[in-house]
């Protein structure tokens, strides 16, 4: 069973606080995937003591046990629970970077066109110049004709 963090976050549908504490999200993450006998069949998919799992249940846990339980439960367990903790899901995270790379994208398209179009009014102006030049002589004096 894969686990969302909208799982851990919610109550059949009730919004619960926005963020979790990280043992009260792996207390709710082994609820939610082992409504029954939760702490004998959290123990052993951790492989951790049932009195320990209880301990999670309540809230209690020691960094060592949160750390081996992320360990054991690699990231089908890591993503949902530290993305309840965070306040949303790795997903969400995701498509935020990337409406901003979108975004910075289309700056930087911007500034380039700017550019390019700024260049090319100089070269216009530049050839302007010179063309009204061509053809008339000039002394060294800077005079015309001669």
């Amino acid at each position: 069973m894969t686990m969302t963090v909208n799982e851990i976050m919610t109550l059949d549908g009730q919004l619960l606080p926005f963020s979790r504490d990280l043992r009260e999200a792996l207390g709710i993450y082994a609820r939610r995937t082992w409504p029954l006998n939760t702490s004998v069949h959290a123990a052993k998919a951790w492989g951790i003591p049932k009195a320990t799992v209880k301990n999670l249940l309540k809230g209690h846990a020691s960094d060592a046990t949160v750390t081996a339980i992320i360990r054991a439960g690699g990231w089908a367990l890591a993503l949902p629970v530290i993305g309840a903790v965070i306040g949303h899901g790795l997903d969400e995270a995701i498509k935020a970077e990337r409406r901003n790379d979108i975004a910075r994208a289309d700056r930087r398209r911007a500034l380039v066109r700017d550019l390019r179009a700024l260049a090319s009014d100089h070269s216009d102006a530049g050839r302007e110049l010179s063309d009204g030049r061509r053809g008339e002589r000039r002394s060294f004096s800077g005079r015309l004709g001669s």
